[in-house]
């Protein structure tokens, strides 16, 4: 089959858009969810759907034998608890399955999904970029460590027999489709005015629909063993949030909570969590990476991937409709 993408977790968040992305860029769509997982996000589009896992080596021979191209998205993104075998097992055996049979029947190109984490962070006026070391191993979690494992093998395999392979490296999206939700919920506390404040901290935000614009033309643009970081704007939470107040049309009242108080209430959930067997809201790692300002340049995946700059305040916006439109909030 001519033309054909393998596109591994296309009923995630970002799954659903690089899908849409692909059909409108002319490929023919091969869907990889779950076994029982929801189509909801991906209904009505002229997509073949199979259902399987990454960790069946007879599931993917079968399904990635016809095609040309493989976006590799599926990952487990769990940080609690940080270790979990699972993890390492799916964001790396995984890689590792597809990669297998990518080279077995000679594919044009691999594009990996990686993380930001996979390299150091920045201040506002210097972000940091693809040059700079890997750093994420200081919070001790599995999802961070194995996706930046994932990234070594494949950079290493370019390297030994010329493996066309990209990875991209989105920051911290925000759009549609987010069902967990993940990326999104705290816009819906935000929007339902039960956050109680923010951290110090910052990250670079992403629009997601830019991400899936800049995955899909990676599968023809950009250098291949090359890693590229995805993102856009680099903004402290408040700046964030009063951002996200004006979209909604509310005013904005809430407050920075100083480091030692989140941290307290995250070591607390943490000790809580593993008394109960409950998944905290807010664990001391997550605590303590809200005080870090993780900021990051996208300069050369725009340049070279064409990378769209959409403004976040669209995210944001696309983001709290999709929610409306599918009973998250009230319309």
């Amino acid at each position: 089959m001519s033309n054909c993408v393998f596109i591994t977790g296309a009923n995630g968040m970002l799954g659903a858009s690089v899908t849409r992305e692909a059909l409108a860029q002319g490929y023919h769509v091969k869907a990889q969810i779950l076994p029982g997982t929801s189509t909801k996000v991906l209904d009505g589009l002229d997509i073949e759907i199979r259902e399987g896992n990454i960790l069946d080596l007879a599931f993917l021979e079968q399904e990635m034998a016809n095609c040309q191209y493989v976006i590799n998205i599926a990952a487990l993104t769990t940080i609690w608890p940080r270790r979990l075998p699972i993890i390492n097992d799916v964001n790396f055996q995984g890689v590792k399955n597809i990669t297998d049979l990518a080279q077995q029947f000679n594919y044009q190109r691999m594009v990996q999904i990686g993380t930001a984490n996979s390299f150091n962070h920045g201040s506002k006026e210097a972000p940091g970029d693809e040059n700079q070391p890997y750093t994420g191993n200081q919070f001790k979690m599995d999802y961070m460590d194995s996706k930046y494992m994932a990234q070594c093998y494949l950079l290493a395999l370019h390297q030994k027999q010329d493996f066309p392979v990209i990875i991209l490296n989105p920051t911290f999206m925000i759009g549609p489709f987010d069902s967990g939700p993940t990326s999104g919920r705290m816009l819906l506390e935000l929007y339902k005015n039960t956050l109680p404040g923010y951290a110090g901290g910052g990250k670079n935000f992403v629009y997601s629909k830019d991400v899936a614009v800049a995955t899909v033309n990676a599968l023809k643009m950009g250098r291949t063993g090359h890693c590229y970081i995805v993102g856009n704007e680099n903004l402290y939470f408040g700046e964030m949030f009063k951002k996200a107040a004006s979209v909604f049309q509310q005013p904005f009242r809430i407050k920075q909570i100083p480091g030692f108080a989140i941290n307290l209430v995250g070591a607390i959930n943490s000790i809580m969590a593993k008394l109960t067997g409950k998944t905290p809201q807010l664990s001391y790692s997550m605590a303590k990476m809200a005080s870090v300002k993780q900021f990051y340049s996208p300069t050369k995946a725009q340049k070279e991937l064409n990378l769209p700059n959409t403004p976040i305040e669209e995210a944001i916006l696309d983001c709290i409709s999709w929610y409306k439109e599918n009973g998250y909030l009230p319309k």
